[in-house]
């Protein structure tokens, strides 16, 4: 009951992460993302496909990331359930809907939509 729940909660959320607040901060993920320089991880962070990314870029990343970290953690709180139920379901939903020609992880690693 709580996960059927817990997803009702996430569905207008996880487009918002895929994105921050900064209106030019989504516009150099989205440019990261078009690039091939970035991807979403089936753990509900981004990741670098390219390993060798350019500093600002990882910088991005992991700026991104920690939003998320945060965002997932109030939600688990919120409902009583472990953050990585919420990060998972919301990459779920996030790889879903990754639109072609960008990156998503896979079980046996990067993969081209």
């Amino acid at each position: 009951m709580k996960n059927k729940n817990l997803r009702l909660i996430l569905a207008p959320l996880f487009l918002g992460l895929c994105l921050t607040a900064m209106p030019i901060a989504a516009a150099d993920l989205a440019q990261a993302k078009s690039a091939g320089l970035v991807g979403e991880q089936m753990n509900g962070f981004l990741g670098l496909v390219k390993p060798d990314a350019p500093d600002d870029v990882q910088a991005l990343v992991k700026s991104i990331n920690a939003q998320r970290q945060a965002e997932y953690q109030r939600i688990a709180s919120k409902n009583g359930v472990p953050v990585e139920e919420v990060a998972k379901l919301t990459a779920q939903k996030v790889i879903g809907q990754t639109p072609p020609g960008q990156f998503v992880q896979t079980p046996s690693g990067w993969q081209k939509r």
